[in-house]
């Protein structure tokens, strides 16, 4: 009898740990056929050193790029995002899953970055119902610039900066087209994010993260002259009657306008081509002059001439007459003297009163750089202006306002900017700063070049670090 009650509770037991072993499978069963949860993408930005808004001039931070006005945003990036299933990305593919979706940080309540409308990871990598492992690539630049989608043209029709980029259309890598402005006061700069090529369903919640690099070299150009022409007596100021006055400057060793391949390797310089081509851009030199076409800027006019850019400080001016000595006309333009001014015109800079500008205004606005696409060829600047000096005794020469008695030397000059020691030719690369001073005498040039990476003010190493 012992026996069989032993017998019947192995049995028994056999039974249940037949049943629980079926259940335990039905469950694992049931949790493999539900389908995943869905996984909202989300993004992250970082910039290693100060970077500028491409649609507003001037210089920010990390986190300055993600800050707002009240409930207004100021920044952000763009996404371009391409959906290729199981297939490996190619030039053959479209945006067909982001086209410049814009994304901008949310510093109100959730404080981190958001975008509309809200995207999903594809489910069917890891699936057991599914042996497509799907994909996505991500492409990012900065600032974020709207366009239309149909044309890529900037909304704004901005003439320089972000100006278009490839249309939803267009297969293969996102362009950025980018035309310099060679005003410090609406110059913008233009980053690029890391590329994320063939991106898979991450098994935690992690962002996709962008670290942002500049895709332009920053070029200030700072101006003086060997002459004190601030003095108001002649008796004690022999310089009192010259002035120095800036026909044109023309610039060579980098391009004025190119488009940026948002696929670049941050480990390389980024991948600049030509506009109408995918042949790397080069120099295009370029021509700025005082724009009175009076037929002494010279140089002959051209397509990449631009007139009005330089500083109106040191150029003349043909909006007055002088008939007797320079002395006391307030008027009268200064021209070069032996203060610093930046070479590019600032009058629009932003004091907060532009008749008390403060020094850290002044200085600001004198270290205001252009933004310029680096094309590795030597940097060249050749220079024509004038020396004048007033002598009602002379009445076969005029100054150059075609009004006044004096004398005139046109100087023409052109240097190849070095840096370094032994000097090398200055080859300008993106993500670097470059600081020149012109110091015009009345025959020659001298030039002083100063080069640094750019600078690291407000840089936050706590924001969205990538890990």
């Amino acid at each position: 009898m012992k026996k069989l009650d032993r017998y019947l509770q192995l049995m028994m037991l056999a039974v249940i740990t037949m049943m629980l072993a079926a259940c335990n499978a039905g469950d694992e069963q049931s949790a493999e056929e539900q389908p995943a949860e869905p996984q909202a993408i989300s993004f992250s930005a970082y910039v290693n050193r100060g970077t500028t808004r491409g649609g507003t001039p001037g210089e920010v931070s990390t986190t300055s790029l993600q800050s707002t006005t009240g409930t207004h945003y100021t920044s952000g990036f763009g996404v371009f995002a391409y959906y290729t299933d199981g297939q490996l990305y190619s030039q053959t593919d479209l945006p067909n899953f982001m086209y410049n979706q814009k994304v901008l940080y949310d510093a109100i309540s959730l404080h981190q970055w958001t975008y509309s409308p809200v995207k999903y990871w594809p489910n069917e990598t890891g699936s057991t119902t599914s042996e497509e492992t799907d994909r996505l690539t991500f492409f990012a630049y900065a600032p974020y610039t709207e366009v239309s989608a149909s044309t890529g043209r900037a909304i704004d029709n901005s003439a320089t900066g972000i100006v278009s980029l490839s249309r939803s259309t267009d297969n293969g890598d996102p362009m950025v087209r980018y035309y310099v402005s060679l005003n410090p006061t609406e110059a913008v700069d233009l980053c690029w994010g890391t590329p994320q090529i063939d991106q898979t369903k991450p098994a935690l919640d992690s962002k996709v993260n962008f670290n942002f690099k500049h895709a332009l070299a920053a070029l200030n150009v700072q101006i003086d002259a060997d002459v004190d022409v601030t003095a108001h007596d002649a008796g004690d100021n022999p310089d009192s009657q010259t002035r120095i006055y800036v026909r044109s400057v023309t610039f060579a060793g980098f391009a004025i306008k190119g488009q940026l391949n948002l696929n670049s390797d941050p480990a390389y310089p980024p991948i600049w081509n030509n506009w109408d081509c995918d042949c790397d851009v080069t120099s295009q030199p370029i021509t700025i002059h005082d724009g009175r076409r009076d037929g002494k800027e010279g140089v002959a006019v051209s397509l990449n001439e631009r007139n009005a850019s330089l500083n109106p400080q040191i150029v003349q001016s043909n909006s007055y007459t002088v008939t007797t000595q320079w002395d006391n006309i307030a008027n009268v333009p200064l021209g070069v003297t032996n203060t610093a001014v930046n070479l590019f015109d600032v009058s629009n800079w932003p004091f907060a009163d532009p008749a008390n500008p403060t020094d850290a205004e002044l200085a600001a606005a004198l270290a205001a750089p252009i933004y310029v696409i680096p094309t590795n060829e030597p940097l060249r600047v050749t220079i024509v202006y004038d020396v004048e000096t007033y002598d009602p005794k002379l009445v076969s020469q005029y100054l150059s306002d075609g009004k006044t008695h004096g004398s005139t030397i046109e100087n023409n000059l052109t240097t190849t900017i070095t840096t370094g020691s032994p000097a090398t030719s200055l080859l300008m690369t993106a993500g670097s700063r470059y600081k020149i001073n012109l110091h015009l005498g009345m025959t020659s040039v001298k030039v002083e070049t100063s080069v640094s990476q750019w600078p690291t003010t407000g840089y936050d190493a706590n924001v969205d670090v990538p890990q």
